[in-house]
């Protein structure tokens, strides 16, 4: 999520005659802040470790680093979770959030911060882009800052708040939908986010995650379910028969999803009044999709038959892949696995079949196989089924 950027600035009514990147000013101030708070993102942690040092020696400004390191916008990766949730709340306008409503928004703030100053100054800016960009205004605007964080920080902590924080409703939806799973013997992680169930066979992992999306405001969450079945023993087999030490050893992987076919994956809301029915249709779906899913795909010679009969597509939870290629390969017969992907192979599209039978054609001409290069989605499970002997089924025209 962009918070800000130069160029949303920059058109329009923009002063003439001002270079562009002064619409980043009090973008570069904000994040030389945050960055002193230690808000500073992953990516910057790790990418532009250089850069963060410069800034916090003062040897380049926050408008430079914007430029340099953030492509002239402020997303929500330049920040850490903290900083997230203080830029949601603050650095957006008062109309989106509560906080702002009640103790205003960054670049409120800022214009009257500077208009203030030119006022006592006896002068007046000719708009906010022409506050120059300074170490001496900086320390203005991080005194400001340090204000308005102070508040945050004790305007979340009331217990009214917190309940809106997107980071509480979010745990607290997860917490009242994992008790479908719970009931079927799943163990959550600390925070409630991951389930996970071991099958009979000891063999295979069911995983249950809770995801939160990325642009969640109190006013607005929402959430995914995703799934996740694995096998212990074919990462192992896997690894040997590609040499890679990556490989997963997945079974199936999807999200839950309308039931009508080609459906998106189902994102929640679950702020505010929404939360209960939301709940409800998670516990609903869960309890319909993917119980009876991990009952099938856990018992194994059930699983093979059901996969080479009916392919990897199952209703309300992922659409025909290729995933299961290589737990047919590695438990089924050889039938099983022909038949499977023969399946697969009918349920692509025209040019994906193409991509299949040039992926074949290219390896029965003795080109060296790859597998840690793919030219599409899938084609490493394409190579491992001709590796394995399976043949490409005939093609009796194309749509």
């Amino acid at each position: 999520m962009a918070y800000d950027r130069i160029d949303w600035h920059s058109g329009g009514d923009y002063p003439a005659g001002l270079p562009e990147e002064n619409g980043g000013i009090h973008i570069g101030m904000f994040l030389a802040w945050a960055f002193g708070q230690g808000m500073a993102g992953e990516v910057h942690r790790e990418d532009s470790a250089d850069l963060l040092a410069a800034l916090q020696r003062r040897e380049i400004t926050g408008l430079e680093f914007l430029l340099r390191a953030c492509d002239s916008k402020f997303w929500d990766e330049d920040l850490n979770e903290e900083g997230n949730a203080f830029a949601i709340d603050y650095y957006s306008t008062g109309d989106e959030s509560p906080f702002a409503r009640q103790h205003g928004d960054y670049l409120g703030d800022y214009c009257d911060l500077f208009n203030r100053h030119a006022e006592a100054h006896g002068f007046e800016y000719e708009s906010t882009y022409h506050v120059e960009n300074t170490w001496e205004n900086f320390e203005r605007v991080r005194a400001m800052l340090d204000q308005r964080l102070a508040q945050w920080r004790a305007w979340r902590e009331d217990d009214a708040n917190r309940t809106l924080d997107p980071k509480a409703q979010f745990l607290r939806a997860c917490a009242e939908v994992g008790d479908v799973l719970a009931a079927q013997g799943f163990k959550p992680n600390k925070h409630g986010t991951l389930w996970k169930k071991t099958a009979a066979d000891r063999d295979k992992l069911f995983e249950v995650e809770f995801e939160a999306e990325r642009y969640n405001t109190r006013a607005n969450v929402q959430m995914t379910v995703n799934v996740r079945i694995s096998s212990k023993r074919l990462k192992p087999w896997l690894q040997e028969i590609t040499g890679n030490s990556h490989c997963d050893g997945y079974l199936l992987f999807g999200s839950l999803r309308r039931p009508e076919k080609a459906a998106r994956v189902i994102v929640w809301q679950i702020s505010g009044v929404s939360l209960a029915q939301s709940v409800r249709e998670m516990r609903e779906a869960i309890t319909q999709y993917l119980l009876p899913l991990f009952e099938l795909l856990g018992d194994r010679e059930r699983a093979l038959e059901h996969l080479a009969a009916h392919g990897a597509g199952f209703t309300g939870v992922c659409q025909p892949e290729a995933t299961p290629m290589a737990f047919m390969l590695c438990f089924g017969t050889r039938e099983q696995a022909q038949r499977f992907f023969e399946g697969y192979y009918a349920s692509r599209p025209g040019p994906w079949r193409g991509n299949i039978a040039k992926t074949f054609a290219r390896l029965q001409a003795g080109e060296e196989i790859l597998w840690n290069m793919s030219a599409y989605s899938d084609e490493h499970r394409i190579k491992l089924a001709f590796a394995q002997g399976l043949a490409l089924p005939a093609r009796t025209g194309e749509s």
